[in-house]
């Protein structure tokens, strides 16, 4: 792709890095940023393809992978779910329908200690496998677009050992032991 035909100037002036994250405020845009009512407990980023420019799911995937992780915070499971256009041509009429799918990956859990990098390949891998799946087992449904990439987060907060909850009188009172 062409920085100057996305309309990015001085191309020539621009370092590397600069000249990456140009391309991808043009070619990629944050839709939204959503939190919960629930305290702030969930949050949810979409990312959208901007304007003409088309992609193929894992070439998308791969340009979002620089803007995701900023987005990802310790302590949170993360889950993304690629929402794709779907084609099928029914072969009686000859008429092509489009549908809009989604595509899921499973829940993945960000520590301190968590690898970024090796966490967006997870989740990249779980929805393009997702995808394969739905292509592969007979359905003739084919690739047509990206529609937007959502990211959701969810605060972890692990119960703690050290919590004591008392019987309730009725079975205090019966001093039996069960195992």
């Amino acid at each position: 792709m062409k920085a100057k035909k996305l309309g990015i100037k001085n191309v020539t002036k621009l370092k590397r890095s600069q000249l990456i994250n140009e391309i991808d405020d043009k070619v990629l845009k944050l839709v939204e940023e959503k939190q919960s009512s629930f305290r702030g407990f969930t949050n949810q980023f979409t990312l959208e393809p901007s304007g003409n420019v088309t992609f193929d799911p894992d070439s998308f995937l791969t340009a979002v992978k620089r803007k995701v992780p900023a987005k990802i915070q310790t302590q949170t499971k993360v889950k993304i779910i690629l929402r794709a256009k779907m084609e099928k041509t029914d072969l009686q009429y000859g008429q092509s329908l489009v549908e809009e799918h989604q595509f899921r990956s499973k829940n993945e859990l960000v520590l301190e200690s968590t690898n970024k990098t090796e966490l967006w390949s997870l989740l990249t891998e779980q929805v393009l496998e997702d995808l394969a799946k739905l292509q592969m087992k007979g359905s003739g449904w084919t690739f047509h677009s990206i529609v937007a990439l959502d990211i959701h987060t969810v605060e972890y907060k692990p119960l703690y050992g050290s919590s004591w909850v008392p019987l309730p009188k009725f079975l205090a009172s019966k001093r039996r032991s069960s195992t």
